[in-house]
């Protein structure tokens, strides 16, 4: 079984900005037909389709997406932090169109003021009494704000999209990652291993980040990994398959019970608890 568990789908959005934050904008199309050809050329079972970066909190793409085939897709919505309406937005979006999780983004400077704020606490009791999983797109200065939230909220499973892009060229020994590698305390976080392209200098197979992934791998276990490939960004950065092979290139000695647990029932186990 191998899921992807950071995937990424949208309608074409020809009125957002030309500057946008992610690698494919919003003008282009990209479609779940698309990422099912994908997943079907090499062998990947299940998906996470995750809503981006935009086309803001409109989530009705990927929750429609992923209830027409349940078995297969399971969505990630996000939803204001900051609207006083939150965490009943966030009910809505799961009881009524079966989304599976929740992501929030301190990365973009709207979410990061509400980010660990007391204000934002109810959507993490939603989350709770949902028994969801929250995806955090973040970097490196957010690292203390999760410690303290994750203490507050020990039964919400939690995942590190993109391993918090941390400074891998600075070594494990970094305090930054020091204190990222002690989220490891909190038995309900999860680190994803994705988008390696995006703090990586070597380019695949990414040998630069073979040192922090195998101290996570020693920190957080085989059983709080998660592998995701970043589609659609990646196919102009490695492309799918590599994404696919990219584990074994960076864990080489990696064991087949602990890929398979890092590649799929990890993601299954989150997403699919049933």
């Amino acid at each position: 079984m191998i899921v992807d568990a950071h995937t990424h789908i949208w309608k074409s959005d020809p009125a957002w900005p030309d500057q946008t934050q992610t690698t494919v904008a919003a003008a282009c199309e990209v479609s779940l037909e698309l990422l099912t050809d994908y997943m079907d050329e090499f062998g990947v079972d299940r998906a996470v389709l995750v809503q981006p970066l935009y086309p803001f909190e409109e989530n009705s793409y990927v929750a429609e997406s992923a209830a027409s085939r349940p078995e297969r897709f399971a969505s990630v919505c996000v939803v204001d932090p900051q609207r006083n309406d939150a965490a009943e937005e966030l009910e809505r979006w799961v009881r009524e169109a079966g989304c599976r999780g929740l992501r929030l983004r301190p990365v973009a400077k709207d979410e990061e003021a509400s980010f660990g704020h007391v204000s934002s606490f109810p959507i993490w009791e939603k989350a709770e009494a949902l028994s969801i999983p929250i995806n955090i797109l973040m970097h490196q200065g957010h690292v203390a704000t999760l410690d303290r939230v994750a203490a507050e909220f020990p039964h919400v499973p939690v995942i590190v999209d993109h391993l918090g892009h941390p400074p891998v060229q600075q070594g494990v020994g970094n305090p930054a990652i020091q204190e990222m590698l002690a989220l490891a305390r909190h038995p309900q976080v999860h680190m994803k291993i994705s988008g390696f392209y995006y703090y990586s200098t070597a380019g695949y197979p990414y040998t630069d980040c073979r040192e922090i992934v195998e101290t996570l791998f020693q920190s957080f276990g085989p059983d709080r990994l998660i592998w995701g490939s970043d589609f659609p960004h990646v196919l102009l950065k490695t492309g799918y398959k590599r994404a696919v092979d990219c584990l074994v290139k960076i864990l080489p000695n990696i064991s087949a019970r602990d890929h398979g647990m890092i590649m799929g029932e990890n993601a299954l186990r989150l997403y699919w608890p049933e």
